[in-house]
């Protein structure tokens, strides 16, 4: 920054935290190689307004592409480990994607391998959001489960928090796990510190949430679904698996029809946790079906990952589009890519605080959480008196 640029941020600081009670940001284009540089100016304990430097300035679009402070957040070094991983796309563009902090919202059959994968390629920050407990039926389908984590005392991020730290291979890598849903406060907002977040939730509201992420605070939302289709004599017909990235200059969950705006007050209501409920719809309804099974959440989560790269990386400087792939034939369909044109969701791009996300109280998850603390003291208990 130019001194005449420091004293003009630092002049408008005091009227701006008047004026609205928040903080200037200041940003600067780099006119030699087109790289953002931003900063916070906050009043210090002096009383006089202090320049704090961002880690990264995220831009987005049709792509996405983050500029870093070297100083706060410096290159990873380059790893022996990551020697195939850094050849397919190069040192420069893995010191960039490696930085990223990307989330992963629940680490169920599809957030696990994905989990999985970013750890192996050396993303060197991860968050897992997921407020659940690793119960027996899950083991089919959750990658890095095993029967001792299963014993109803253990949340799904803490099992996957522990694997990805043997898993990692980037020189300094930080996992940070949070017990939440994002449709409540502190999930929501631990969603927010991220770069990228992948959509691994089947439940209406909270990729209602996530959708509203994608726009008004301009974080790309990687997403996806899976489709079986049986005979009447349930015997397996075909299946498809389809993978997208929401977020400015892309199609939204809405739009993509990935979930039903209509289901999502009824998942508040805590209607979609209850059998009298489900018992009324159809067998083939959304709210029923469960298709996250292990085999397909393989191809889905690789079709979720090369959404990443296409993002982040962008080959030949193209960026994703949604994906279908379909079982019976391998063929992959490519969806359009802009919203329909009465979608309300572009019209939230960068409103931040000025509209509410949608999150509320979670019941089902604090019962959740509840009943994993409580198993947790009995075993606790259990093996004192042993």
């Amino acid at each position: 920054m130019s001194p005449d640029d420091v004293a003009a941020e630092k002049l408008l600081a005091p009227s701006v935290m008047g004026a609205t009670g928040l903080p200037v940001v200041g940003l600067t284009l780099g006119a030699n190689d087109g790289a953002w540089s931003a900063r916070f100016w906050n009043k210090g304990t002096s009383g006089q307004y202090q320049r704090d430097w961002c880690e990264n300035v995220r831009v987005v679009g049709s792509g996405l592409k983050a500029h870093y402070c070297d100083k706060i957040l410096p290159p990873p070094k380059y790893m022996g480990t990551q020697i195939r991983t850094v050849s397919a796309w190069g040192e420069e563009a893995h010191a960039d994607f490696a930085r990223l902090l990307i989330g992963v919202v629940g680490v169920g059959s599809v957030g696990s391998i994905i989990a999985e994968a970013l750890a192996r390629i050396g993303i060197g920050r991860v968050m897992l959001i997921d407020f659940d407990t690793l119960k027996v039926h899950n083991l089919d389908r959750t990658l890095n489960a095993y029967k001792e984590h299963s014993r109803g005392d253990q949340s799904k991020v803490s099992v996957a928090e522990r694997a990805l730290k043997r898993s990692a291979t980037a020189d300094r890598f930080l996992v940070e796990s949070y017990e939440y849903s994002v449709c409540e406060e502190e999930g929501y907002r631990h969603a927010l510190d991220c770069d990228v977040l992948f959509s691994c939730v089947d439940r209406p509201w909270a990729r209602s949430v996530l959708n509203f992420v994608a726009y008004a605070h301009l974080i790309p939302v990687i997403d996806g679904g899976i489709f079986v289709a049986r005979t009447r004599t349930h015997k397996l017909r075909g299946a498809d698996w389809k993978a997208h990235a929401a977020g400015p200059d892309n199609r939204c969950l809405l739009c993509l029809k990935q979930y039903d705006p209509g289901l999502v007050a009824a998942d508040r209501s805590g209607d979609l946790n209850d059998p009298r409920y489900l018992e009324t719809l159809a067998d083939d309804h959304p709210a029923r079906v469960n298709e996250n099974v292990f085999a397909f959440s393989l191809g889905l989560a690789s079709l979720e990952i090369a959404q990443l790269i296409m993002l982040a990386i962008r080959p030949l400087d193209v960026g994703p589009s949604p994906q279908i792939y379909h079982l019976f034939t391998g063929q992959i369909d490519i969806g359009i890519s802009g919203c329909d044109s009465d979608c309300t969701f572009p019209k939230l791009i960068a409103s931040g605080e000025r509209e509410h996300p949608g999150v509320d109280r979670h019941l089902s998850a604090e019962r959740e959480r509840s009943a994993r603390n409580t198993q947790a003291s009995k075993k606790r208990w259990f093996s004192w008196l042993t």
